[in-house]
């Protein structure tokens, strides 16, 4: 471990496939950083070929994994020896995995591979685990093997703490934006014509695929029960992945005829452009880790309603730098549009306040700050609890007499 002795630990970060999913945002953001700050970091993907991949290689991380040929559970086998093979080739001094299938699969690998120091990171809440307890049951015993569980938001902390009483092997890291050159946000006359919006509309904005805990149908019930008397004309921008709800909401939406005040959008990488056409923002999911899109868009300075729920607790403070709603009341959230919607100098006093808790809050320089020293003390300071090693608080080392 001559690297990890000098400072520069190789660190091994494993996740499922680089997509276009918040986790999968969050690491092909901070990865450069981190590598940028004189560590030796790389990634291995249990599937190869996601559409971030590119961007991350040109930034210098290196990746490795299997192309997907065969069937799901094949290729796992396949993904599972691919990742043996890299542990035992590059010898990393920490694993660092991300998600629940990378953290099942790929820790009971690197028990094989007799790697030492590994950490997991959950960047939502754990629901799944009511459907799948088997899966919890392993994810449980799991954590007695890493030497830090990290979670994106007090919310996921609490929940781990829960499920491993040791608080001291548990660690925040919030999201962090790349928060230089942004703009307060103002609807964007040209945005707005090519979305081929009136520009005299009021507009809203969903970042969120298109999952069932997600919330889009509540969000939908909620509109339909305001939509006349919402300013006129209205739009809702819904972009996101289709996960397989897309034909249901729609025929909702028509039924509750508001389908022509309605764009879906599918994924796009141009998000701060859709922010910059809207008035407010929306997310009104049924649980949710921390939410890169609610941050992006507070960053973006545009006012939010959010669910009270998970990390958005963490993100918004309730009255002052947005609005936060019961999760499922669908009355309480029409309620608070139809506000928003009536009162533009609310609307415009908290996104600047949204603007500011984000800047102050959630910045990437800060999260890579978290990470390097997490990665540099882990395996010097056993001893000490993992936040006092995140935040860097650890007693001063005396001098030898």
């Amino acid at each position: 471990m001559a690297d990890a002795e000098s400072g520069r630990p190789r660190i091994l970060v494993v996740t499922k496939k680089l997509a276009l999913g918040g986790a999968e945002r969050h690491l092909a953001g901070t990865l450069p950083d981190i590598r940028s700050r004189g560590l030796a970091i790389e990634l291995f993907v249990l599937e190869r070929g996601g559409e971030l991949e590119e961007g991350l290689t040109a930034r210098g991380v290196p990746i490795s994994g299997a192309f997907r040929s065969l069937g799901r559970v094949p290729h796992l086998l396949v993904a599972a020896a691919a990742l043996y093979r890299r542990i035992r080739t590059m010898r990393p001094d920490i694993v660092h995995f991300f998600l629940p299938e990378p953290y099942v699969l790929g820790a009971l690998v690197a028990m094989i591979a007799r790697q030492n120091i590994c950490i997991m990171s959950r960047r939502s809440l754990a629901n799944y685990q009511r459907k799948h307890p088997l899966l919890a049951r392993i994810e449980h015993l799991l954590h007695r093997r890493m030497a830090a569980l990290v979670g994106n938001s007090q919310a996921v902390v609490e929940e781990l703490a829960g499920e491993t009483r040791d608080r001291g092997k548990i660690g925040l890291i919030h999201n962090g934006l790349v928060l230089d050159g942004l703009a307060a946000n103002a609807p964007g006359e040209a945005q707005r014509t090519a979305l081929n919006i009136p520009l005299d509309a009021f507009v809203m904005v969903i970042v969120a695929n298109l999952f069932p805990y997600k919330g889009h149908s509540d969000l939908l019930n909620a509109l339909g029960d305001v939509a006349s008397r919402l300013p006129q004309p209205w739009r809702l921008l819904i972009v996101g992945r289709d996960e397989g709800e897309g034909p249901h909401l729609k025929l909702q939406a028509a039924q509750l005829g508001i389908a022509d005040r309605i764009l879906w959008l599918g994924e796009r990488r141009d998000v701060e452009a859709i922010f910059a056409a809207a008035d407010l923002g929306l997310l009104v999911s049924h649980e949710e880790g921390f939410s890169n899109a609610l941050i992006e868009a507070m960053a973006h300075g545009l006012p939010m309603i959010a669910t009270a729920v998970g990390g958005n607790l963490d993100a918004i403070v309730d009255g002052r730098s947005g609005r936060l709603v019961p999760v499922g009341n669908t009355a309480r959230l029409g309620e608070a549009i139809l506000e928003l919607a009536e009162n533009p100098s609310t609307r415009k006093a908290l996104g600047l306040a949204a603007r500011e808790r984000a800047t102050a809050m959630f910045s990437q320089a800060g999260c890579v700050d978290r990470y390097v020293r997490l990665y540099r003390g882990i395996g010097h300071s056993p001893e000490y609890p993992v936040q006092a090693i995140i935040e860097g608080a650890l007693p001063a080392v005396k001098a030898p007499h």
